[in-house]
């Protein structure tokens, strides 16, 4: 959340604790006990959606680099190995076999997946040759296996991300409506300047927002006290 998002929240959670210690002075007031239930819930929404957002992510994105590293790793040694036995017997697979770590490491994610997806089954469809001499079963195996993995930790990673990027846009419009149900409260509680001095000032010292670092409470525009 933005500073003036959370200075909001909490603003919002002043009133809330407010209200629910004043129940008794506005009992009878179906308009306003509304607007507060509403208020609960908007507070309640933010707080879930500010957990979501707040996802770290360098976790993920480190087991995705690694991951990736891994089936770079294994696709150079097994693919050159295996290229070494079509060395010379006038055939394209010792070409195409053949490859380096800068090679792949310059591709994207998904285009590096394919490439190493690529290499594994032209030897795996070469495995009666190359079987164990120059690759074993378990080798076999472990690539396949980098290979998977990597996919399914370049999935996790992205999803993270868009669910945190999500988090924020819903956030936003969760506070669009949070102000919107402040003002109204606020319009609900001007009769209470009349009939209630006590409830009417409490609420008035609760609307109050926390300093937002570059202006003062005094200084600062209507809309936002």
């Amino acid at each position: 959340m933005t500073t003036k998002q959370t200075n909001r929240l909490e603003m919002a959670k002043t009133l809330k604790q407010l209200f629910s210690v004043e129940q008794a002075a506005y009992a009878e007031n179906n308009p306003l006990i509304t607007r507060v239930s509403e208020l609960n819930t908007f507070i309640e929404n933010i707080d879930v959606i500010a957990g979501v957002q707040n996802i770290d992510t360098t976790a993920n994105t480190s087991l995705k680099t690694n991951a990736k590293a891994l089936m770079i790793n294994l696709t150079v040694a097994y693919a050159n190995t295996a290229a070494d036995f079509f060395d010379g017997k006038d055939s394209p697979l010792s070409k195409q076999l053949t490859t380096n770590k800068s090679k792949i490491q310059r591709l994207s994610g998904v285009e590096a997946k394919i490439y190493c997806d690529k290499l594994y089954k032209l030897v795996a469809d070469n495995k009666v040759n190359l079987i164990p001499n120059y690759v074993t079963v378990a080798e076999m195996q472990e690539w396949q296996n980098a290979i998977t993995n990597f996919d399914a930790k370049a999935f996790d990673a992205g999803l993270t991300i868009d669910t945190t990027q999500n988090a924020t846009r819903e956030l936003d419009e969760e506070f669009k409506k949070l102000k919107q149900c402040i003002t109204k409260i606020d319009r609900l509680m001007k009769k209470y300047d009349v009939l209630n001095l006590s409830l009417y000032g409490k609420y008035k010292i609760s609307r109050k927002i926390s300093d937002l670092g570059t202006r003062h409470k005094n200084d600062l525009p209507p809309e936002q006290l």
